[in-house]
């Protein structure tokens, strides 16, 4: 069926508006632990630590959120996404001082609703769009957006007002576009749509399990690779940089670059070019990205995180499209919660080992090295996806369609 304009251009603006705010506020905790750290006098990795239980929800929830998205449908999940992530937020500014229980908690909550998003909003921006590269790549824009305000925000924040502060005005936000696409969502100003039919050869059952099996094994060690960089170049810059704003601009830069260039290959690249071309290039050069980052020189670390925050951009648009074409509309959110599963559930792995190398070495040197080993299996396994080009015909993505 064919989508008003109108309903297609708003599901991308909240799909990309929700993009934005779960990746800051799923990341922001990376630059907060380190004020928490000097006022609630606990080691910073200790309170890191505290931020795992809440990668593996993230992660973990995913697939039920799907599930819940392809029953009660995507804008209504959209929905307790941006309220939920709200309440959990602000719950966390409210904990007592020193409370790291209560803190675990509301982090907790932050990784049970950012869990819904990339179940169902990157499923509703592919379904619904005429462009699929090019909505991917503005969707993209807006999340490495919301990475590179992951830095400043907090660190604004807590300059002006406080560690609190940088919780809950974010929070506050947040519940606010919850309640507007609400409104919205009643007013059916927003909607869905099956994925729209492509022309030539439909995939069959053999193809989508050899698809979502290399899927499964790239996913999960991109996933470490991602959390590894979010992560870790923050506490790499910490040794360089004399306070805690100059630290979040300095982490803010490497999604600044990286979004524009997801952008950029979303509308030159990923519509033009074979996908599997795509993703075994831009998985071969996070190795050199992985090396860049264990060379011990700040100005090398900081183009290694760029680099490779721009290769982890040009990656997921990549799957999210094979997932979407190679899985029939009415189990898209469960075949993007079952992605996210793999790729947020193995994030834990980069954190607990980030903190255990960083305490035995006083560094990050060897970790990131093992990690140049984790980026050439994966470059290996993506070299099994099938070079077909049925995956990229993208002028047939904007064909009406009846509904299922």
């Amino acid at each position: 069926m064919n989508l008003d304009p109108g309903v297609a251009r708003r599901v991308l603006i909240y799909s990309s508006t929700g993009h934005a705010l779960m990746h800051m506020m799923t990341a922001f905790y990376a630059v907060i632990v380190l004020t928490l750290a000097v006022e609630w006098k606990l080691p910073a990795e200790q309170l890191l630590a505290l931020y795992a239980p809440a990668t593996v929800l993230l992660g973990v929830m995913s697939l039920p959120a799907g599930w819940a998205s392809d029953r009660f449908g995507a804008p209504a999940m959209m929905v307790l996404m941006f309220l939920g992530l709200g309440l959990s937020s602000i719950a966390c500014g409210l904990v007592p001082a020193g409370d790291a229980w209560l803190l675990s908690a509301g982090l907790c909550g932050i990784g049970v609703f950012g869990a819904i998003y990339h179940s169902c909003g990157i499923g509703w921006i592919i379904r619904t769009a005429r462009e699929q590269g090019h909505a991917m790549g503005v969707n993209g824009l807006w999340g490495s957006a919301g990475l590179a305000l992951y830095g400043v925000v907090p660190a604004v924040l807590i300059t002006l007002a406080s560690w609190r502060a940088a919780f809950i005005a974010p929070g506050i936000v947040c519940i606010t576009l919850g309640l507007m696409l609400w409104v919205d969502l009643v007013r059916r100003r927003v909607g869905d749509r099956p994925m729209p039919a492509r022309a030539g050869v439909q995939p069959g059952r053999r193809e989508f399990w050899r698809v979502f099996s290399v899927l499964s094994v790239t996913m999960a060690l991109g996933g470490v690779l991602w959390q590894a960089v979010m992560f870790g170049a923050a506490l790499v810059f910490e040794k360089h940089v004399p306070n805690v704003l100059l630290l979040g601009l300095a982490a803010s830069m490497i999604y600044v670059v990286s979004g524009l260039a997801q952008y950029a290959l979303g509308r030159r690249i990923i519509d033009r070019y074979p996908l599997k071309t795509t993703y075994v290039v831009a998985s071969a050069l996070q190795i050199g990205a992985m090396l860049a980052l264990a060379a011990g020189d700040v100005w090398l670390a900081l183009a290694g995180a760029i680099l490779s925050a721009v290769f982890s951009s040009a990656s997921g648009p990549v799957e999210n499209i094979l997932i979407a074409r190679y899985t029939p509309s009415r189990y898209h959110g469960l075949g993007f919660g079952a992605k996210f599963v793999v790729a947020f559930g193995a994030a834990p792995l980069a954190i607990l080992a980030m903190a255990w190398v960083r305490e035995t070495t006083g560094s990050l040197d060897l970790f990131f090295l093992g990690l140049a080993g984790v980026a050439t299996v994966s470059t290996a396994v993506a070299l099994l996806l099938p070079s077909s080009d049925l995956a990229r015909d993208a002028s047939a993505a904007s064909l009406p369609v009846a509904a299922e």
